[in-house]
């Protein structure tokens, strides 16, 4: 879904079999779902399928505040097979259409200034298309009983990555109080993500999908047999508006380690004051472009404009794969992101305009744990700032946000299953490149690098991230201390994970935050900005 942090993936169990000519599939109509997280309402699809001579059409119009879209999907009457995809996304950052064609065991699709192909897995040859909408999913339960498969390969769009998906059978369901009492239940697992879809057996229409490691559910609401029209996307919300700029903007390329060109964007503070103090901005996971996009909220152009009006050069860019960046998001490695965040940082130190005695590295997130391995390896680094940095190697991280919301009673076979699934990604047992980031980063201890790191050292922390979190800070501050006289650490009492106030009334929940994240349009803490900035100022002048 246009929510959901993870590609959705879906596997069925024996179902009656289909009769006549065509195959069983959900009658022409329109569709109107709602979507949910946490139980609360937050957007809703409107799904219309449509039969042609030897073709069925599914369209799609979705809108999720900050986002929205229009998609349709293109299948072969006769047997359900994918044949041609196109979406329209209106995004925080802008507008996106992208195409997908489907051949024998390869599905290609374009975005502006990007074309590629997503082979399928030679187990699981039949491909099915993943955009996160609701309507590439509608079919789902249809296609898997016309082609009878117990496996197939799901091509994820964004990332351009394919996984390999199979059938979760014999598995005891509460039938929630929405679903209507004859509906068959489907149990899926892609990449660890388990879904669970209800429909009815004898239409194949949709009722409800749940995703419950994310709180998140799809729910039928209504169904009508008249085809609606189905119109443009609507614009996306606009995000919190950053301050007025005293700087100018470029934009930029550089070359990283593997020749992989990355994009960016340079602000430099208006003024003739010579060289300037200069900082560069490093990701947090996942597929984050420039401005560090999450929901309406443009972390990385706040600060920048920030830092800027500050008068401090500023770098920020696109990850790989991302944005106008070259490379691949999907099969990314630590290593190369490292490389990127020290081609980054070297770009910035040779520009005409910066003093490379006085250029800075800072990291958010996972790049809180990139930015001192970039120190620890670079002396010229003049100070390094880690917002909400893990304290924890990965795999502990990971643990302890699988185990935040599950009930007691379950933690133990939780995190049982848990700690197989990771060793199933270290052992190279769960095969993907979408494995590639997590095997090269889950035993990563942070405090080994920081001990290495002889630059003045500020950390900041928000006391509510439930991401990365608080009481774990001490543990690095105290490595980063052993042999550095430098660091400083400041917590802000009321911070989420993005440096935000939590909204009142939320629980301190991982699910409840990502919620927060992609529907409350905020500003980042000015307490974290004067902070950040006073500290620079003391150790730039």
């Amino acid at each position: 879904m246009i929510r959901a942090l993870l590609p959705i993936a879906f596997v069925i169990a024996a179902l009656p079999g289909a009769t006549g000519a065509e195959v069983a599939r959900p009658p022409d109509g329109t569709y109107t779902y709602k979507l949910l997280q946490l139980g609360s309402d937050f957007g809703t699809s409107t799904v219309t399928i449509a039969s042609a001579t030897g073709s069925i059409t599914v369209k799609e119009k979705i809108t999720a505040p900050p986002t929205s879209a229009v998609a349709s999907t293109e299948y072969d009457r006769l047997t359900l097979a994918e044949k041609t995809y196109s979406a329209d996304f209106n995004l925080p950052q802008g507008a996106q259409h992208t195409t997908a064609s489907v051949k024998p065991n390869a599905v290609t699709v374009q975005v502006p200034g990007q074309t590629a192909e997503i082979k399928a897995d030679s187990s699981a040859p039949l491909m099915i298309i993943a955009d996160n909408l609701v309507g590439t999913n509608v079919l789902i339960p249809a296609i898997l009983h016309a082609s009878n498969v117990k496996a197939y390969t799901l091509a994820v769009l964004a990332g351009g990555r394919a996984i390999r998906t199979s059938v979760v059978e014999h598995v005891n369901l509460a039938r929630p109080a929405s679903v209507p009492a004859g509906d068959v239940s489907l149990v899926v697992d892609a990449g660890g993500l388990r879904e669970i879809f209800w429909f009815d057996p004898a239409s194949y229409r949709l009722d409800d999908l749940t995703v419950p490691t994310q709180n998140f559910e799809v729910r039928l609401v209504s169904q009508s047999p008249t085809i609606e029209s189905i119109g443009t996307p609507a614009p996306a919300v606009t995000p919190m508006p950053t301050s007025p700029p005293h700087f100018d903007s470029a934009d930029v390329d550089f070359e990283s380690a593997d020749g992989t060109r990355l994009a960016g964007t340079l602000t430099i503070p208006q003024s003739e004051n010579g060289r300037f103090p200069a900082i560069v901005l490093v990701h947090g996971s996942g597929a984050q472009d420039r401005n560090e996009t999450v929901g309406p909220n443009l972390i990385f152009l706040q600060l920048s404009n920030a830092l800027s009006n500050a008068g401090y050069v500023v770098l920020r860019y696109d990850k790989r794969g991302v944005g106008k960046s070259g490379g691949s998001a999907a099969t990314g490695t630590r290593d190369m992101l490292l490389a990127d965040a020290r081609a980054a940082y070297r770009f910035l130190a040779a520009q005409p305009q910066v003093d490379p005695k006085r250029t800075y590295a800072l990291g958010h997130s996972e790049g809180g744990e990139l930015v001192p391995s970039l120190a620890s390896t670079e002396p010229s680094v003049a100070g390094i700032v880690l917002m909400a940095p893990p304290a924890l190697p990965l795999r502990d991280v990971i643990m302890q946000q699988v185990l935040e919301s599950v009930p007691s009673q379950q933690r133990r076979a939780t995190e049982v299953a848990e700690r197989r699934a990771l060793a199933d990604i270290r052992t190279g047992k769960s095969k993907g490149p979408e494995y590639a980031w997590v095997r090269t980063s889950l035993d990563i201890d942070p405090i080994i690098d920081i001990k290495r790191v002889r630059a003045p050292v500020l950390i900041l922390q928000g006391a509510k991230d439930v991401q990365v979190l608080a009481k774990d800070v001490p543990r690095l501050a105290k490595a980063a201390r052993a042999s550095n006289g430098d660091v400083t650490v400041r917590v802000f009492s009321d911070d989420n994970h993005l440096f935000m106030p939590v909204t009142p009334g939320e629980p301190l929940t991982p699910a409840a935050a990502v919620h927060q994240y992609l529907t409350v349009a905020g500003s980042i803490d000015p307490r974290v900005l004067e902070t950040l900035i006073a500290w620079l100022d003391r150790h730039s002048h």
